[in-house]
């Protein structure tokens, strides 16, 4: 006999238009039963229903995160955090981190950005550590900061060619600075998430920290940019195990095309992990100086940006229109964009499918007001990290005040009607708390915020939208699946000011209760 459980005495946002809000909940089976009153809802429970009376607590439909890495979030657990470190305090807690490994072995750690390490260089590196590799990961992720060692070991030297894709960057006098910018496939990053992803001692405790940082968030679902195979044999013998606290949609990635076709093979069901679209990248990022703009950096005269080639995005458009494929695509600078579309117009009058297959835009944090229109018309989705608003300043200093005010253009978006979604890029951002995250889009400094409910529905609908799932989850209405996030108070209904002090009380996955703050409860 199916369980039932009755949720009553709540404040419910249901995000179902037929009945936006309820007092109670009837969850039987892992899925809802019915939303409404709390009278109506004791009868259709039944006598024998357990009960959970919330006591004025709100509901809302489970979070899910639209873009995530997983596996390397859990791996930046393992690791010690850069983040808002000078270069000294840099050296000192990588040192730290080092201490006790042999001599030749890579030293890999995450985080650091420029606003506060300006001048990253080699020679700051090469004191510390003078016999080992040292690689740090810039905050995007699209970034490298190496030691002379390291930079030997990928034989990059006064007078090595720049490569095919990314940059070099160098002196004057044309020595190696130690920063790569779009280079994160080499040899010494390589070996390093190989042994992550392929090796399960490694692999399987680092799922298991991400989803244990999820499930505190209410975070019930994933979009994941797992790109390897063994990362969903883990998570199908996690959800054998009744260890799996977050459902996944799981991506492959198209610039490693050999590890499509085995994606493509893996052990996918109807709910749980699920095949996602396919990963491209397409340009890179404000903090690097690589996103594909219209006009130069602000700080940056010289640079506007790297830009993938238009005959190759129309060339990624075709295969994925031919094979009836979602592709997700990384792109952050409004010349990207542009170029983008373009090849979109180009590929949809050879196959009009294209319209129909929900081609995401991954961050579009810079969008020309001229191409709303186009977004909506391709059927084309934006799907935004509201994470990116924690740092204005620096998008000032990058962008200038004018084009950093119409930046993550969430309000324009959904006046153009189209189909936004949100999520965190965690780790390639800094936090992944959606209420975080809804209270940075209402209360942003600049022109242009959003209502929390409107956060929200991003956050809940428009994420089950982009990964085709709207008829199972996003809401809480008769025949959805039951998973939800109960809150301190109702994020819809205070204050804007008042969003981030709410806190997420439990988390519920198919009608189980995965996370409980009173308890602090594991599964």
């Amino acid at each position: 006999m199916e369980k039932t459980t009755l949720w009553k005495n709540a404040r419910i946002v249901t995000m179902d238009a037929a009945r936006p809000r309820a007092e109670a909940l009837v969850v039987r089976g892992g899925l809802v039963a019915f939303a409404g009153s709390d009278g109506e809802a004791g009868r259709q429970a039944g006598p024998d229903a357990e009960v959970r009376d919330l006591g004025g607590r709100a509901i809302v439909p489970g979070f899910n995160d639209n873009h995530v890495h997983a596996v390397i979030f859990g791996e930046h657990t393992y690791a010690p955090s850069l983040a808002g470190l000078d270069s000294g305090a840099i050296v000192e807690t990588v040192r730290r981190h080092a201490e006790g490994l042999p001599a030749g072995r890579p030293v890999i750690a995450y985080g650091w950005d420029y606003p506060a390490c300006p001048e990253p260089r080699k020679d700051i590196l090469d004191a510390a550590f003078p016999r080992n590799p040292v690689v740090l990961v810039q905050f995007s992720g699209h970034g490298l900061w190496l030691n002379s060692p390291a930079l030997e070991k990928l034989g990059i030297r006064r007078g090595s060619p720049d490569p095919a894709e990314g940059e070099i960057l160098r002196d004057p006098d044309g020595e190696p600075t130690g920063i790569l910018r779009e280079m994160p496939s080499n040899r010494l990053v390589r070996g390093h998430l190989m042994r992550i992803f392929y090796d399960p001692s490694y692999r399987i405790p680092r799922l298991r920290r991400a989803l244990d940082a999820f499930r505190r968030v209410g975070i019930t679902s994933v979009q994941d940019n797992t790109w390897h195979f063994p990362v969903v044999y883990s998570l199908a013998r996690l959800r054998r195990k009744g260890l799996l606290t977050a459902r996944f949609s799981c991506w492959a990635y198209g610039r490693m095309p050999w590890t499509v076709p085995l994606m493509n093979l893996c052990p996918y069901d109807r709910d749980w992990v699920r095949r996602g679209p396919v990963k491209n990248f397409l340009d890179g990022t404000f903090s690097t100086r690589t996103a594909c703009l219209s006009e130069a950096f602000e700080d940056a005269p010289d640079a506007d940006g790297m830009c993938a080639d238009s005959e190759e995005i129309e060339s990624i458009l075709r295969g994925l229109a031919r094979k009836r494929r979602q592709g997700a695509f990384h792109i952050i600078g409004d010349r990207g964009i542009s170029l983008f579309l373009d090849a979109a117009e180009a590929v949809a009058r050879e196959f009009p499918v294209l319209r129909e297959l929900r081609m995401r835009i991954e961050h579009a944090q810079l969008v020309a007001p001229r191409d709303i229109p186009r977004l909506r018309e391709l059927g084309i989705l934006v799907a935004a990290q509201p994470s990116s608003l924690a740092t204005p300043e620096k998008d000032t200093l990058v962008l200038g005040e004018g084009r950093a005010s119409r930046a993550y253009p969430y309000r324009a978006l959904l006046n153009g009607g189209v189909h936004l979604s949100f999520g965190s890029d965690i780790p390639g951002e800094a936090s992944y708390e959606p209420i975080r995250h809804i209270h940075m889009a209402a209360n942003r400094p600049w022109p242009g915020r959003i209502t929390a409910e409107e956060a929200l529905r991003c956050y809940t609908v428009g994420s089950a939208y982009a990964e085709f799932q709207e008829s199972r989850k996003g809401t809480l209405a008769p025949g959805m699946l039951a998973d939800f996030a109960v809150l301190s108070g109702d994020i819809t209904a205070i204050p804007p000011e008042e969003i981030g002090e709410v806190r997420v009380e439990m988390t519920v996955v198919g009608g189980r209760v995965v996370y409980d703050r009173e308890t602090e409860g594991t599964v």
